[in-house]
């Protein structure tokens, strides 16, 4: 058998035959920013895998067992790799062209949203005039390992990047199972292990480098526009949160002629996404959504909520002080407590943190052992909640000013903002996923109105359907 071809770094002259090795080397040696390297091993590491393995309970479903780490830090399941990276090409999407048409459609200070105008209260004016959008085929994530054999394309890209990436992950060790949903049904309380709070269950304090990191937050930017007014003001962006993203939603449902009927929360509601390298923070990432919700739309307990949304330092000191006036206080003993930790939390933690500050909510859980699968058990529970916000609904694009919704199914947590009804019959939720940042294509789109070509294509970063909630036999959410 003839020898390997060695496979080449792209930053300097190593090579080895081995994808994993060249990974190895691309990952310790070329870093992409500053910081301590996934591939590298501490002494904390060291001692978490001595610690006391915690035995997983076998199932058809949420199997813990295969577990594997993305390049973007994150754990998933192997079964789900294949559509978290299509998550992270539904990430990057772009447009290629973006053309310019008649202005006599934009109206200033709204958005058209199931026919009508909305009011400049429910969403951001456009800044610009309507655009004729062609959307691009999406940019693909990075794969510094070349694989052994693979077709080009005439621009060069792999035609099978997904599996390339899926074949260099597989040489990694899979780590410790990833459940974040908490069965509690044992009437003693009990400490929970690495199933359930994540391979750092046992920490007791974050490296300093992390918390900086969450202390510091992702990077803010300035910018001076013209007000409503005429007046100059100062706009502030944060790099991983994205506001006015429902009404771009709204018109790309619109436009998909697959979509019979679409139901969306409140507008007011910012898309905030992990910052690099941080981990599983993704519990603490939705709370942040919801109380942009409560903030932006000024709903009950906002006053609680002033300037930029609390850090995820500030939300475990706020659920440990919920804890400490009794709510939901069991947690503490089930995690040995989260401050200063990246232990992962759940929908208990998050309707301990709202009712302590007397903000109303109420937890449902879906589980197997119904008449009815409980992926249809969910999707029908998130319809009448949309039809209870505005019963009275006609046309295609049913704009509602109910909260987002925490959800949570095991291993992962999102924000309901919408559902959508097929014209097959079939329902699709509409989520923000903290995993994943706003594209650079659905930022272009903000605040206009524009005709999508291919309305779907930017769609794919937000819907979540019947084949993907199959994977799972609970799910909870917290509305």
């Amino acid at each position: 058998m003839a020898a390997a071809k060695p496979l080449e770094c792209p930053f300097c002259n190593f090579s080895h035959p081995d994808d994993y090795a060249l990974h190895y080397h691309v990952e310790t040696s070329h870093p992409e920013e500053d910081g301590p390297s996934p591939f590298a091993v501490t002494e904390d590491a060291r001692q978490e895998v001595t610690e006391d393995v915690e035995e997983e309970a076998e199932g058809p479903k949420d199997s813990a067992q295969d577990y594997i780490e993305c390049q973007c830090g994150e754990f998933c399941l192997l079964a789900e790799l294949e559509s978290h990276l299509e998550m992270h090409y539904a990430e990057g999407t772009s447009f290629d062209e973006t053309k310019q048409t008649s202005t006599d459609l934009a109206v200033p200070g709204s958005i058209l949203l199931d026919g009508r105008a909305t009011s400049p209260a429910m969403q951001s004016p456009p800044s610009s005039p309507v655009r004729d959008v062609v959307p691009a085929s999406s940019k693909s994530m990075v794969v510094r390992s070349k694989p052994r054999s693979q077709t080009r394309n005439r621009s060069g890209k792999s035609q099978n990047v997904v599996q390339d990436f899926i074949d260099v992950l597989r040489h990694s060790s899979t780590p410790p199972p990833r459940t974040v949903s908490k069965q509690r049904t044992s009437k003693v309380p009990q400490r929970l292990g690495r199933a359930e709070l994540g391979p750092h269950a046992h920490e007791e304090r974050m490296p300093d480098w992390l918390r900086k990191q969450l202390e510091q937050g992702a990077r803010v930017t300035t910018a001076t526009r013209i007000g409503r007014d005429g007046r100059l003001i100062q706009i502030e962006k944060i790099a991983n949160e994205c506001r006015d993203i429902i009404p771009v939603l709204a018109q790309l449902c619109d436009q998909d002629p697959t979509v019979s009927r679409v139901y969306l929360c409140h507008p007011a509601v910012t898309h905030v996404a992990k910052i690099h390298r941080e981990g599983g923070f993704c519990g603490y990432r939705n709370i942040q959504m919801l109380v942009s919700y409560i903030r932006d739309a000024r709903s009950e307990g906002y006053r609680h909520f002033s300037g930029r949304l609390p850090s995820v330092i500030r939300l475990q000191d706020m659920i440990e002080n919920a804890w400490d006036m009794g709510f939901n206080a069991i947690g503490r003993i089930e995690t040995g407590g989260i401050r200063g930790t990246r232990k992962y939390i759940g929908t208990p933690e998050a309707q301990a943190l709202l009712q302590s500050l007397d903000i109303g909510c109420r937890a449902e859980a879906f589980n197997e052992g119904k008449d009815m699968p409980v992926q249809h058990q969910l999707l029908q529970a998130v319809e009448q909640y949309f039809l209870d916000g505005h019963p009275n609904m006609n046309g295609k694009v049913c704009q509602t000013s109910q909260p987002p919704m925490y959800f949570q199914h095991p291993g992962h947590s999102l924000t309901i903002v919408g559902l959508e009804v097929r014209k097959n019959g079939s329902r699709v939720l509409l989520v923000f996923d903290p995993m994943f940042k706003a594209s650079d294509g659905i930022r272009r789109l903000l605040g206009v109105q524009f005709r999508a070509s291919a309305p779907d294509k930017l769609l794919k970063a937000y819907r979540r359907g019947e084949e993907m909630l199959r994977k799972y036999s609970t799910f909870e959410i917290l509305k």
